[in-house]
This record gives structure tokens, C-alpha cells and sequence, in this order.
């Protein structure tokens, strides 16, 4: 329990930071009047992005290390405020078994997305929320205690939700930079995993 909490203090540090370094990013991009172009909708974005995945529910993070994330980002800005999303994430963590094989997740989400925006800024933040499918694999492998049992392969699909908070920093008309970290609850015939991800990356924008 201690350690559960150590963690929880880990990660809301961790939100602390990432929303003070987003405002801090958005503070300092101020646009004067004279450089403000209309926008034309809709805008559609691609995103390829790295990243971490932390074990949050119990037996998740007993089973599990931390890993890894490579996930592509497609975004359709409706207007200035609304949006919708895509997202595939391919995930994967060391178990904490030994001589167990990695445990791999492949995320496939949607939902909208909705920005808060300033006209004299062109860095956005928004929050976003998503549900989809989630596939959950790992490879048979044989008992290190007993070298006589092998151990079944996992491998199911279940659904989920997400939801978090994001930011495009921005670079240029079509580059900005993206930062978002996201809560996953996954649904299982036993009850639910719960685990979050830390997403960086470049979005691209087409106008």
C-alpha cells in the first residue's frame, strides 16, 4: 500500500509538471493582432508519438513493470473549440514473473476532443475522452519453478475508456509538438485494469 501511494504521489507530481510546463508554453507564444489569420475548418492532423505506460490497478501492477508506447494520433478539428480523434497505441511491459514474456496492448480509440483557446495564442490545451477496443496479448512460456508446465497464452480483447489531458505546442502553421497523458480503465470478465500513458510527439497539421 505504501508503495501504491508513493506511486500516486509520483504521478500527480507528474501531472503538476506536465500542466505547469503546457500553460508555461502557451503563456509564452502570445500572437499580436496584426498576425492573427482566420482559420479555415475543418483541419485533419496526424501524430506519431512515444511514449510510457504505468500499471495503476492492483493486479495489473503486480504482474507488470512499466513499458513502453508508440501510438499515431488522427485528429479533425471541427471548429476552434470541438474535435474528434482516432488513436492507436501498441504497448508493451516486462512482467515481473520470471522468465515470462512481455505483455503487449493495442489500443483502438475514438471520441471528441475540446480545446480551450485564447486569440492571441496559438498553443492549444484540451481535454479528450475516447473509448474503443483494447487487445491484450501474451506468449506462452514454460514455469520456471516447474519446467513440466507451460504456461497458456493470454490473449483477448475487451473494451475500454479513456480519458486526459493534451497539448499541441505550437511551431509553425503546420508543426506543433504534442503532449498528453491519459487514464485507461480496460473492462474484463473479472472486473477492470486500470493503467496511464505519457504520449510526446509531432502533429502535423493540413488545412
Amino acid at each position: 500500500m505504501k508503495t501504491f501511494n508513493n506511486l500516486n504521489h509520483f504521478l500527480l507530481a507528474v501531472l503538476i509538471i506536465f500542466s505547469g510546463v503546457t500553460f508555461s508554453q502557451i503563456k509564452n507564444t502570445p500572437v499580436s493582432n496584426s498576425k492573427i489569420k482566420k482559420q479555415n475548418f475543418p483541419q485533419f492532423s496526424v501524430a506519431p508519438s512515444g511514449g510510457a505506460i504505468f500499471p495503476l490497478s492492483r493486479d495489473f501492477r503486480a504482474d507488470f513493470k512499466p513499458g513502453g508506447v508508440v501510438g499515431l494520433d488522427l485528429g479533425l478539428k471541427i471548429n476552434k473549440e470541438v474535435g474528434l480523434y482516432g488513436k492507436f497505441n501498441y504497448m508493451f511491459m516486462s512482467s515481473k514473473k520470471s522468465g515470462a514474456p512481455i505483455g503487449q496492448y493495442m489500443e483502438f480509440s475514438a471520441g471528441p476532443r475540446y480545446y480551450f483557446t485564447h486569440p492571441k495564442l496559438k498553443s492549444q490545451v484540451y481535454f479528450e475522452g475516447g473509448a474503443g477496443a483494447y487487445y491484450f496479448n501474451q506468449n506462452s512460456y514454460i514455469d520456471p519453478i516447474d519446467n513440466t508446465v507451460t504456461v497458456a497464452q493470454v490473449s483477448q480483447t475487451n473494451a475500454g475508456i479513456n480519458g486526459g489531458v493534451g497539448a499541441s505546442l505550437f511551431l509553425s502553421d503546420a508543426v506543433s509538438i504534442l503532449a498528453k497523458t491519459k487514464y485507461h480503465n480496460v473492462f474484463t470478465r473479472t472486473g477492470s485494469i486500470g493503467f496511464m500513458t505519457v504520449n510526446a510527439g509531432l502533429e502535423f497539421t493540413f488545412k
